[in-house]
């Protein structure tokens, strides 16, 4: 996991309410594989949208044809 706090100012024009602020210490996670600001959590590791396609992407390809119609709950059998 990559995280880190970060100061995430939107620049309001108000008074800097400081540490009380939502916007002053905000956690932003970063892509595990290339850095990239992440949007997906799979199984403890942090991956933006691409890292994350790919690595599923992986994970499918490497089930049985029977797995693949499991998943995607496709009546499959043998002839």
């Amino acid at each position: 996991m990559s995280r880190k706090i970060e100061t995430e100012c939107v620049s309001c024009q108000l008074p800097c309410l400081g540490k009380s602020c939502p916007y002053y210490e905000v956690e932003v996670a970063y892509c595990d594989d290339c850095g990239e600001e992440a949007k997906y959590e799979i199984e403890g590791d942090d991956y933006c949208q691409d890292c994350a396609e790919k690595y599923l992407e992986e994970c499918f390809n490497n089930l049985s044809i029977k797995d693949k119609a499991d998943c995607l709950d496709i009546s499959l059998s043998d002839i």
